[in-house]
């Protein structure tokens, strides 16, 4: 049995709303847990920088290539991250 150690890309995006940028991307890697060592999949977004290439603050978190899709259609129409407690953004998490 092969054991990965290392981060595997699977999705990057840039995502513009307005004159805002943002990268989104999903990675498969290793979660350590009270069970032990799994592997999964995480989805990170963060403020862009497209000029410099610098990224800002992590305005989002979640899990794989579902919610990598979801987050981008919010960004793309409204400029925000989905929010389950925000009924314009919660359309994007189912």
């Amino acid at each position: 049995m092969q054991v990965h150690t290392t981060s595997k890309t699977i999705w990057q995006s840039y995502v513009w709303y307005d004159d805002q940028c943002f990268f989104v991307s999903t990675i498969e890697r290793n979660f350590d847990t009270c069970e032990g060592t799994m592997r999964g999949m995480e989805t990170i977004v963060w403020e862009y920088n497209f000029e410099t290439k610098e990224r800002g603050k992590i305005i989002y978190q979640a899990g794989g290539v579902h919610d990598h899709q979801n987050v981008c259609r919010c960004l793309i129409a409204l400029g925000i991250v989905p929010d389950e407690n925000n009924e314009r953004t919660a359309r994007f998490l189912s």
